[in-house]
């Protein structure tokens, strides 16, 4: 029904695969060249800013202090508002936004099966570095988009300063216990390899150029460059 659902279906190569094939031939690529059609980027971005807010929200009920209770509220509140951004620019076009977000939940309910986990540490840590993994992917995506909203939707999806107190709190208690600690180096690892297979399939939404697998070295590299550091300052080793 759906042209895009036969492309999530194709053969995927490993993450270690992607990131191994570097080769002195490779073209080099920029994220930008691989941007979706406008209502698909809306809805994914929609559909992301929802499952934050809901992933922020339920990390509320399981905090032990008003300060983390206060940040991740920041947190699910900024996630909500964009969400509304995107659904309002959704709207504003003439689309009705549950029906565009469902397109894609198929596969975006595959990625946040696999990261869903009851330990609230690393729930915490899966708000944190999926947020910005894939909001900072999403904002290169804008700059390639043929549309008008493209300056807007970068400025929305570069804005983590609602994530700056929960970072601050999370990284002290990482540095106050070696175990919590290990337990959420090892769970950032699994995370960084889960969003890469989800950004390989929002890539291959492009209308503007082709996915080819020998072209994607750059572009793995470099998210998963930006989770080491994301990791680095949390006091994590990626």
């Amino acid at each position: 029904m759906f042209s895009w659902l036969s492309r999530f279906k194709k053969p995927t190569a490993s993450v270690a695969e992607m990131l191994g094939k570097a080769d002195e031939k490779v073209i080099r690529v920029e994220v930008k060249e691989f941007a979706p059609g406008i209502v698909p980027f809306l809805s994914l971005n929609a559909l992301t800013e929802l499952y934050l807010y809901e992933a922020a929200t339920q990390a509320v009920l399981g905090a032990e202090s008003l300060a983390a209770k206060s940040a991740l509220a920041d947190i699910a509140g900024a996630s909500l508002a964009k969400h509304k951004r995107f659904a309002a620019e959704l709207k504003r076009r003439g689309h009705q936004v549950d029906i565009e977000m469902n397109h894609y939940m198929p596969r975006f309910a595959q990625y946040t099966d696999r990261i869903q986990v009851d330990d609230w540490h690393q729930h915490v840590l899966t708000v944190l570095l999926v947020g910005g993994m894939l909001e900072d992917f999403m904002a290169s995506l804008a700059s390639g988009l043929k549309d008008s909203f493209r300056k807007e939707a970068a400025e929305i999806l570069s804005d983590h300063s609602s994530q700056q107190d929960l970072h601050v709190l999370l990284a002290a208690e990482i540095m106050a216990d070696p175990r919590v600690a290990d337990k959420l180096a090892l769970w950032g690892r699994r995370l960084v390899g889960d969003t890469l297979l989800l950004a390989q399939d929002i890539l291959k939404l492009s209308e503007n150029r082709q996915f080819v697998w020998e072209e994607m070295e750059p572009i793995f590299t470099e998210i998963t460059s930006d989770h080491m550091r994301r990791m680095d300052s949390l006091g994590l080793t990626a």
